[in-house]
């Protein structure tokens, strides 16, 4: 098997690919397969595949074929020793959900503890805040079956080169993703079918004889001579061989319980608004006005990844969670508190398309103290739920440079599902904040045409980028000094997005496998 990176085309035809890579290696007799696709626009419409051919070729051979190397795809067998049982898991967002996946296909015996609803009830629960306002506290865009990233784009991306990546789109597919999440480089599920394949997985899990707790809490830990003896669940003791704590980043009762019984350490993240242009104004800008490309097969809506530096101000701005043709939703956890996130379904059709865009904070902002980053965030979206009275506060960009409430919307029209509420958004940070923020729209603008238009729209407040804490851990993944209990996922701090929590979830998996 080999695999030859970096064969450019400027349509995505699958003929005219076989043609090239038929040039490239000198023969007709050939089966391939597409590894991976992107699209590069910098200059006109260009596809760029990499494909494995099932071909046995010496080393001279393969030399001769531009980009061609050999391709083993890495053997993810997992060592098994003598693993405990039974192990209780807390969170079913991808690490748990992966941590419990890996470990019943393996014989061990997983009870998932889910303070939310599963996705069936979870979707009418949303859907009726949505309509009405009336917060579920436990189970909303934050709490539930699948974690936060079952109601975003479902994007499955990830820098990591780590095997565990094809495992993970290999999964999802396996349990009804669509087939192209496997090639493109820019995968996403979409949240409409991210729920159907979620709710496959659970239905394998318990197949193999695991056990989904819903509505179900952890009131508190108990630790004695450095493990855990057991956890207190909905007020009943639960006890178990092994414990996996995979949270999420918006468990803050949780890293209360949490911070006098493990090592915890404040750490950095990101806070800003989400911002919304239309759709087509995005494409034209990426793909300089086209449409499709030269054999007029249409192009995906497209995507950004813009960063801002300040030196002066020691500031970092970047644009995060893009849903092209998606939309803003509340994902609001606690009462009288407000926060935003984004989200698309699989056909990205929505009118507009929108990113969060965030400024790096740290102690230096939010305070030294365990958990002020944690209180910082709480009083933003406090101000955030004042202010919009319980609705999305939104913004023209334009107002929000003139610092005045917005009156009338120009060209652009926010796309929230929900209530949302002409707004000034200008004091729900302090000032240096603010003032990043308007320059790096700005910046941003001379590099995306569009993107600082006067007339988009702003909406707030974008505070759940990742978790405010860390939880320290060995290289097993274990809260340190505490033999069975691992710590995973973004609530942890060690991760990020959907395929990076869910990489460490199956790592963590492998190790209570080999446990001895």
């Amino acid at each position: 098997m080999i695999i030859i990176r970096n064969i450019i085309l400027e349509s995505d035809n699958k003929e005219k690919l076989r043609a090239k890579i038929s040039k490239l290696i000198k023969r007709d007799d050939f089966d391939f397969e597409i590894f991976r696709k992107s699209i590069d626009s910098r200059k006109g419409i260009k596809f760029n595949y990499q494909v494995l051919i099932d071909l046995d070729l010496s080393d001279k051979e393969i030399k001769k074929i531009k980009g061609a190397q050999k391709f083993a795809y890495k053997d993810l067998s997992i060592e098994i020793n003598n693993p405990p049982k039974e192990v209780a898991i807390v969170g079913s967002g991808p690490s748990g959900l992966f941590c419990a996946y890996v470990l019943a296909q393996n014989g061990v015996k997983v009870k998932v503890i889910e303070r939310g609803e599963a996705i069936e009830d979870r979707i009418k629960t949303i859907e009726n805040f949505k309509k009405t306002g009336k917060l579920n506290p436990e189970s909303n865009i934050q709490f539930g079956e699948g974690g936060a990233g079952t109601y975003s784009d479902g994007k499955l991306t990830a820098r990591s080169k780590d095997p565990r990546v094809r495992l993970v789109l290999e999964t999802f597919h396996k349990n009804g993703a669509p087939d192209d999440i496997l090639i493109d480089a820019k995968a996403h599920i979409g949240t409409d079918l991210l729920r159907e394949v979620i709710v496959n997985m659970r239905k394998e899990i318990i197949k193999k004889g695991g056990e989904f707790l819903f509505s179900h809490h952890m009131d508190d830990i108990k630790i004695v001579n450095n493990n855990v003896k057991n956890l207190v669940i909905n007020g009943e003791n639960l006890s178990s061989d092994a414990y996996v704590l995979a949270l999420g980043h918006s468990a803050r009762d949780s890293f209360e319980i949490l911070k006098d019984k493990i090592q915890i350490e404040n750490k950095n993240f990101a806070v800003g608004f989400r911002i919304e242009h239309k759709r087509k104004t995005i494409n034209d800008a990426q793909y300089n006005g086209k449409e499709t490309d030269i054999d007029n097969n249409p192009l995906p809506q497209a995507s950004y990844n813009l960063t801002y530096n300040d030196k002066n101000r020691n500031l970092s701005a970047y644009t995060f969670c893009m849903c092209p043709g998606g939309y803003v939703v509340n994902a609001s956890s606690e009462e009288s508190k407000l926060c935003v996130n984004g989200m698309s379904y699989h056909d990205r059709n929505g009118e507009n398309s929108n990113s969060a865009l965030i400024v790096t904070v740290g102690e230096d902002v939010y305070g030294h103290n365990l958990l002020d980053g944690m209180r910082f965030q709480r009083q933003v979206e406090s101000k955030a739920y004042k202010l919009g009275n319980g609705k999305v506060p939104v913004q023209r960009f334009l107002d929000y440079k003139n610092n005045q409430v917005t009156v009338e919307f120009g060209n652009i029209k926010p796309s929230i599902e929900g209530s949302y509420q002409k707004s000034n958004l200008r004091g729900l940070y302090p000032a240096n904040i603010e003032e990043m923020l308007i320059e790096a729209i700005e910046a941003m603008g001379r590099k995306l045409k569009g993107f600082n238009d006067d007339d988009a729209i702003l909406s707030g407040v974008e505070t759940r980028s990742s978790s405010p804490i860390r939880m320290l851990r060995d290289k097993e993944n274990k809260a340190y000094g505490i033999d069975n209990l691992y710590v995973i996922g973004e609530g942890s701090g060690f991760s990020g997005g959907i395929v990076s929590s869910a990489i460490d979830g199956i790592k963590t998996a492998e190790n209570i496998l080999k446990r001895k």
